[in-house]
């Protein structure tokens, strides 16, 4: 039954899940950057998930662990993050006449090829294509 009590509270449970797993996406972003750039140890990864995915200490100790050698563990951020600033570029760009329904058809006319490539394709401005973040 659409339109009942029950659809809001099944799109609040869906919208709570999203919320956990993007904070868990920041969590490894977070990791990884500590991790290889200015040596944060295993421990103290572990015990940055435990306080801020608020995670149990296994599985804690496990996205640490694998932030150390999995190289694409923060990519959907870094990939979220570029794709936001393409689309804020893009809107810049086009002004008046942007819309979220003509940013995403363009995006995928050009199918998926790595975010630089598509800011080369939908924006003018050569200036703005190495732009990433």
């Amino acid at each position: 039954m659409r339109g009942g009590k029950g659809d809001s509270l099944q799109a609040a449970k869906y919208r709570l899940a999203q919320s956990d797993e993007a904070l868990l996406r920041l969590c490894r972003l977070c990791v990884s950057i500590k991790t290889h750039c200015e040596g944060m140890s295993l421990d103290d990864a572990t015990k940055f998930f435990e306080e801020n995915c608020y995670y149990e200490h296994k599985p804690a100790y496990q996205e640490a662990l694998r932030g150390t050698f999995d190289p694409q563990y923060l990519y959907y951020t870094v990939g979220k993050l570029e794709i936001l600033k393409l689309r804020r570029d893009y809107q810049q760009q086009e002004g008046a006449s942007f819309s979220l329904k003509k940013f995403h058809d363009e995006m995928l006319r050009h199918g998926a090829p790595p975010i630089r490539l598509l800011r080369e394709l939908m924006l003018k401005n050569s200036a703005a294509w190495n732009e990433i973040l």
